[in-house]
């Protein structure tokens, strides 16, 4: 009887490991990747970026220009003007407006299976520029804007693993206490607890060392054809950065918790020899 409750113990022990393994890196990417609102607030601070910031407004500013509207002597004076423009309408509205919109589309392509282009309407920001243009020529006025202006900034790629990745909402925070859910009712059911109790901490110790060894290598599992991708890339980047940064000391702290408890069990294991 004891052993097919040990037995029992074991397979909920498994999927306590595999759950609590999956917990960490899983709610983080729920949170901060599959979640818009989470995803908005890591792109956020990246509008400042001035590589980033580049790929907006030179093409606001070849956007601008080609179009049959603008006469050729008045694109040869505007022009170097434009460019001046460039470094100034970052901190502007449009750029700001702008730059939310590509972040939106850029979510929404992540999680679209295929490559997807990256199409972003860059009106409000072309205007901005030939209004400052308009500005600073007394003689140019009412400049004729595109009747549109959308571009694609960059082709994303497929991320198949972005897709499967959308099944973790809304199981992902719930997998951390079924894990211990399941622990706890490993070692009740057990019919030795005290050794159940050391390889309930086992399992804790290798859930948080996988999500530590996952941390540590997020950058070579990631694909070149995303985090080196044109746009993309550094964006990815970011997001590996803050993965590591926030997942590996939780995951250490489930590592150290899990020794903890292993720790107790053997203690408890052998005071029961020496009684």
């Amino acid at each position: 009887m004891c052993s097919l409750r040990d037995l029992l113990s074991v397979l909920l022990l498994t999927a306590a490991t595999l759950l609590g393994a999956l917990w960490l890196p899983g709610a983080w990417i729920e949170r901060n990747v599959v979640d818009q609102e989470g995803f908005l607030a890591i792109t956020q601070p990246l509008a400042e970026d001035t590589t980033l910031q580049r790929s907006l407004t030179d093409s606001a500013v070849d956007e601008a220009l080609d179009h049959e509207l603008v006469p050729g002597f008045v694109a040869d004076r505007a022009t170097p003007l434009l460019q001046e423009q460039a470094s100034k309408v970052t901190g502007t509205e449009a750029y700001t407006e702008v730059w939310d919109r590509a972040m939106v589309e850029l979510h929404g392509a992540l999680f679209t299976p295929g490559s997807s282009p990256l199409d972003v309407d860059l009106l409000p920001l072309i205007d901005s520029l030939l209004t400052g243009v308009e500005d600073t020529l007394p003689l140019i006025d009412d400049l004729p804007r595109p009747g549109e202006a959308t571009v694609t900034l960059a082709s994303i790629p497929d991320v198949p693993l972005l897709h499967r990745a959308t099944v973790l909402d809304p199981w992902a925070h719930r997998a951390g206490p079924i894990a211990l859910g399941l622990a706890v009712l490993a070692v009740l059911v057990a019919g030795h607890r005290r050794l159940m109790l050391t390889l309930a901490g086992v399992g804790a110790v290798l859930a948080g060392l996988a999500t530590w060894l996952l941390t540590t290598r997020i950058e070579g599992l990631v694909p070149d054809a995303v985090d080196q991708a044109v746009f993309l890339g550094p964006i990815v980047q970011v997001f590996e950065q803050r993965f590591a940064a926030e997942v590996m000391p939780q995951g250490v702290i489930m590592l150290g918790a899990g020794a903890l408890v292993a720790a107790a069990g053997l203690v408890l294991i052998g005071l029961r020899r020496s009684s």
